[in-house]
């Protein structure tokens, strides 16, 4: 019987060799399969984690961000509203002066530059805050991440990279404010009171701004944003790590998409602005700094004339159409209605309030946070 199973197996051995292979062959793939399985799971489960965690910590950031926004932006319309005082001048109309028509063109020209600077101010901090705020938190994720790497940032580092927009608040406002202010002066130098304006001739004043704003590239804001965000020379910092920071920051803020996003907004700001003036051209009912049916001041040489804001040419019933285009008014009646968009006492309808708004729901503004925050937290 032993004989017939050797025999057996002599004439067979060669099959049973193969078998042996195929099956041992197959069980190792299967072994290497299944542990390659687990590993790729082990992996899918670990970015799912860090992905979750940078979404997360992405969240967080962004809503830091509007909450520091709000704040800061508080600040800066308080700054523009004290270099830009125009209730000084009101008071001085109210209680009499003696060359009324000077104080009306001073009026003139800082109503106009504070709802141009307002535009200009916020679109620049809003930016440079999305990347500030995003940069930071880039590289808090990266340093949580890699405990043992050589990239760490400790809360007093992230507290001087923070306290650099400080900066603006105080001397970047009042070199925008002056910067505007005399861009305003000249160009209504050639606009009297009693001129009478379309909204298409104010649409041009604002307009003429950024062209004149923009003209010289030295001094231009959006081209400049450094020179009124951050402080000189702040980029020698002794901390490798803050001077890394800022010296990205100054990169990104000197970028051709930063300065392109913040001129379109600037532009779209400027357009809000008309609109909401635009408001007063339309409505029969009496306007003036911003408030229905309030005596404001009489205008000089306008004190025999009805208290109305319209023209007898395009007056209009409230029943009928009103052509704004065609809708015109006196300079010295416009001037009230352009103070009363920047109010010294914020409401949630003034220019600001609704500016702010839409900068920090702003989908490209956001989508500029999520890009830096995504190349500085891998």
């Amino acid at each position: 019987m032993f004989s017939r199973v050797r025999g057996f197996l002599n004439r067979h051995k060669r099959k049973f060799i193969i078998s042996g292979v195929v099956v041992g062959g197959f069980i190792l793939i299967t072994r290497y399969t299944q542990r390659k399985l687990r590993e790729w799971q082990e992996k899918e489960i670990r970015e799912l984690l860090e992905r979750t965690r940078r979404s997360q910590h992405f969240e967080s950031t962004e809503r830091t961000c509007d909450q520091t926004i709000l704040t800061l932006a508080t600040s800066v319309r308080n700054s523009v509203t004290k270099v830009l005082d125009t209730e000084t001048i009101v008071n001085k109309l109210r209680n009499g002066c003696s060359d009324k028509v000077a104080t009306w063109n001073i009026l003139k020209i800082l109503a106009i530059s504070r709802s141009a600077v307002i535009i200009y101010a916020h679109a620049m901090l809003v930016a440079t805050l999305r990347i500030q705020l995003n940069l930071v938190g880039g590289y808090m994720f990266k340093s949580s991440q890699n405990p043992n790497g050589t990239i760490k940032t400790n809360e007093i580092t992230q507290q001087k990279y923070m306290s650099l927009c400080g900066y603006f608040m105080d001397e970047g406002i009042e070199k925008l404010c002056s910067l505007v202010k005399e861009k305003v002066e000249e160009i209504t130098a050639s606009t009297s009171l009693r001129d009478k304006l379309t909204l298409r001739d104010l649409e041009q004043i604002y307009w003429s701004i950024i062209s004149l704003v923009s003209a010289d590239s030295k001094i231009d804001p959006v081209k400049n944003l450094p020179n009124y965000m951050i402080p000189p020379n702040c980029e020698k910092e002794t901390d490798i790590i803050l001077s890394k920071m800022i010296n990205e920051t100054l990169d990104l803020l000197e970028s051709e998409e930063v300065q392109t996003l913040i001129q379109t907004s600037i532009r779209s700001g400027f357009v809000l602005v008309i609109d909401h003036i635009s408001e007063y051209f339309g409505d029969s009912t009496i306007k003036t700094n911003g408030i229905k049916n309030n005596k404001f001041l009489p205008a000089p040489g306008t004190s025999g004339e009805k208290e109305t804001i319209w023209t007898n040419s395009v007056e209009k019933s409230a029943d009928e159409f009103v052509n704004l285009n065609k809708v015109a008014m006196p300079m010295a009646k416009i001037i009230p209605i352009i103070n009363g968009q920047v109010p010294d006492v914020p409401t949630s309808r003034d220019v600001p309030s609704d500016w702010l708004q839409r900068l920090t729901l702003n989908d490209k503004l956001k989508t500029l946070g999520a890009n830096v925050y995504e190349a500085f937290s891998f």
